[in-house]
Order: C-alpha cells, then structure tokens, then sequence
C-alpha cells in the first residue's frame, strides 16, 4: 500500500507548526510533495483569540504554505495520553496515510507539546498494527522526526528554507491573535518581540551551520531513517 501523505506535520495548537517548521512544509510544496498539517486542539485554552479565531487563522497560514491542514477537537490542556486520543490520533493517521510525521519537541516547555510528542508516537507505533482494533486498515509512517522547541541541542538535519521564508513567516504572522503586538490585548510572552526574534535567530543560526540564509532543523532517533534523509536530500536539492 502506497503513502498518501509525503509529510505530515502535527501539532498540539494551531501555529505550532508555523513556528518551527513552516518552511519545510512550503518548501515540500513547492517540490511537488504532498505535505500537510494535524493540528489536536483549536487552542480555545488561549490568553488572546478565540477558537473560531485561531481555526481561521491555521487555514489562512496553511493557503499561504500551499498545505491542507486539518484541526481536530482534542480539549486543549486537557488530552489525556488514554486509549480514547490513542485511537483518534491512530485513526487518522491511517486514513491519511503519512510516510513521515513530524511531532512537537519532546522537552519543549509547553506540557501539551510533550504529550503530543509522546501520545503521537506511540499512535504512529500502534496504528501499524493489523490486530489493533481502530478505524482503517492498519498504517505505519517510515520515519518520525520532531521540531527542537526553544532551546534545543545540536541539529540532526537541517533543511535550506531560503527561498520560501519570506511566505514561511508571512504563514507565521498570520496568526495576529497570538503573534501582533497590540497593546489592548493581554500581554503573553508569544506576543512579545523578543519571542519572533527567536524564531528569525533560530533559524539564521541553522543557515549559518548550513552555509544558506535560513534554514530549519529537525531530530531523529539514531540511526537517522533512510526515509528522513531521502526527503531531506530531496528538500535540499537544487530547484
């Protein structure tokens, strides 16, 4: 059984993606790929913006990464690593069909993005196999790799993304409700200045590694799965 999806990326919020690994995702769609975006919650736990809000928002960013995104109802905050979210998250990945996954960082400082990290592996483990009783015929991806949170050690891969920043970052501000300086709103630290220059020195600090102008990282268990490197040569490669 062939692959549906070249690469999926998931996320425990909306925009989650968008802050480690956006360009990968235009860059994948740019080169043909079949990429998209699982998102578990509608992030309504949030200081600023609603559900509605930040659904509208997730579609907006994933039109302008060139990527479709689905946004399931897990209760933010609140998702449990209990079989009930085991199946869900097993379901869809066998209805989608990933051949590689992206998680959220295993130590990031966010709770639910280490229990998205840990729930998502072990539903990508399970849904291979046959005798386990879930939806849809029985799905494995070929890889995992995840994004390194904010403050990650060295890179395993990195992933030249010079020539889509400018739409990566304009998918990234397209979540205003959580990323637009507004004094009106209450003050969080994702909304301050400080926590988008992280994100621009994070990924000027991989180019310089990588000898480009922005680049982003991933991780992998070692040994680093020969489908990682074969999408990473093939992001890499010369258009």
């Amino acid at each position: 059984m062939s692959h549906d999806f070249d690469l999926l990326a998931l996320g425990a919020h909306p925009d989650d993606v968008e802050v480690h690994v956006g360009g990968i995702l235009a860059l994948a769609s740019d080169r043909g790929m079949k990429a998209g975006i699982l998102d578990l919650t509608s992030g309504d736990l949030g200081t600023r913006g609603t559900a509605e809000t930040r659904r509208s928002e997730a579609q907006q960013a994933a039109r302008i990464l060139g990527v479709p995104r689905i946004v399931l109802d897990f209760p933010d905050g609140r998702f449990t690593e209990e079989e009930v979210y085991r199946l869900r998250l097993m379901a869809e990945i066998r209805r989608l069909r990933p051949r590689l996954v992206i998680l959220p960082a295993p130590d990031d400082r966010h709770p639910d993005h280490r229990r998205s990290h840990r729930l998502a592996r072990e539903a990508a483990y399970y849904a291979g196999l046959k005798n386990y009783p879930c939806d849809g015929a029985p799905w494995r991806p070929e890889a995992l790799a995840w994004a390194g949170g904010e403050n990650p050690g060295p890179p395993d891969l990195l992933v030249d993304v010079s020539g889509v920043w400018e739409r990566r970052m304009a998918a990234f501000d397209a979540f205003g409700s959580q990323f637009t300086q507004d004094a009106s709103q209450p003050a969080t630290r994702i909304a301050h200045p400080a926590f988008r220059r992280g994100v621009l020195g994070r990924a000027m600090h991989w180019g310089s590694l990588h000898m480009c102008d922005w680049a982003e990282a991933l991780w992998c268990e070692r040994p680093v799965p020969p489908a990682l490197i074969q999408l990473v040569d093939r992001l890499n490669a010369p258009a």
